[in-house]
């Protein structure tokens, strides 16, 4: 039977018709609800991924505040007051420094909106004279001990005709209202990044200050000249060669030089025990005082 161009055109049209059906059936029926499933697992699996970045930084960040509870000072201003003072004036006699004076401000604190306390500040300054290599060494343990503070300002003051420093420091240190306990941490912390003091040993051998600074040791050039009596009480002479200045004094009275202050605490017949800085040392007749020995507390 033959065909008319009617009916081949009318069957042309219908089978457009069954492809332009079929296709919107294929896109709506079954290529949408597909596209969007994927689009939905896809948002799904960044939200996954999402969610466990979020609970990997909150495990860190709960790590750090376990870690930031362990390095705060005590909860307790006065506590804490009582205990890093301590710290301090250990850590100078350490580190050999001398003269040393540490002092602490009112605490401040940093609150919420709602009122409660967050942190807790506490201020601190220090005064101590010593070589560049023992303030590198103060440096160096104040920076590796595993505690929340910071040093905010310090200033080094050639001592005349010595090769020591006046050092004055600023530190600011914090107190979390949850941390328990008054013993301050006695673990190390994560800082400096060298492992020894000796790795910044070139810091300190450095005329960083001045060209021509006077090195002499005034330690090595001031001693007991002379123990004399009058009128039954000994009388302690401290001769400071690098000066001409002579110092007397006697028992329970304090001495101040170049190279150390102190008081006397006792005159023997040839030695002269004296406290500086918390250390009693004994000193000899006619020695230099690098020469002191130290005893026991």
């Amino acid at each position: 039977m033959k065909l008319t161009r009617q009916q081949l055109l009318l069957g042309l049209l219908l089978l457009i018709g069954v492809v332009r059906v079929g296709d919107w059936v294929l896109q709506s029926l079954i290529q949408g609800p597909l596209q969007e499933r994927q689009a939905r697992t896809a948002q799904l699996q960044k939200d996954i991924r999402s969610r466990e970045k979020q609970l990997a930084d909150l495990r860190a960040a709960g790590g750090r505040i376990d870690a930031w509870l362990r390095q705060s000072l005590p909860a307790d201003a006065e506590t804490a007051r009582t205990a890093y003072r301590s710290w301090l004036l250990g850590l100078l006699r350490k580190t050999q420094m001398t003269d040393a004076v540490v002092d602490s401000g009112s605490p401040g604190s940093r609150r919420l909106r709602n009122g409660s306390v967050l942190y807790r500040s506490l201020p601190f300054t220090l005064r101590a004279r010593g070589s560049l290599p023992q303030f590198n060494n103060f440096l160096f343990q104040f920076t590796r001990a595993g505690l929340l503070h910071q040093i905010t300002n310090f200033s080094l003051t050639p001592a005349a005709g010595t090769a020591f420093f006046d050092v004055a420091v600023s530190i600011d240190t914090v107190l979390l209202p949850a941390r328990r306990g008054t013993e301050l941490n006695s673990q190390p912390g994560t800082l400096p990044a060298l492992a020894t003091v000796a790795d910044y040993a070139p810091i300190a051998s450095q005329n960083i200050f001045a060209v021509g600074l006077n090195t002499v040791d005034p330690m090595k050039h001031t001693f007991v000249s002379a123990i004399t009596f009058s009128n039954g009480q000994p009388l302690v002479w401290i001769t400071e060669q690098l000066s001409d200045k002579v110092t007397r004094t006697g028992p329970g009275e304090s001495f101040s030089t170049a190279a150390m202050s102190g008081s006397i605490v006792e005159v023997r017949a040839q030695e002269v025990v004296v406290e500086s800085s918390g250390r009693r040392m004994l000193l000899s007749l006619g020695s230099p005082l690098s020469e002191a020995r130290p005893l026991p507390p």
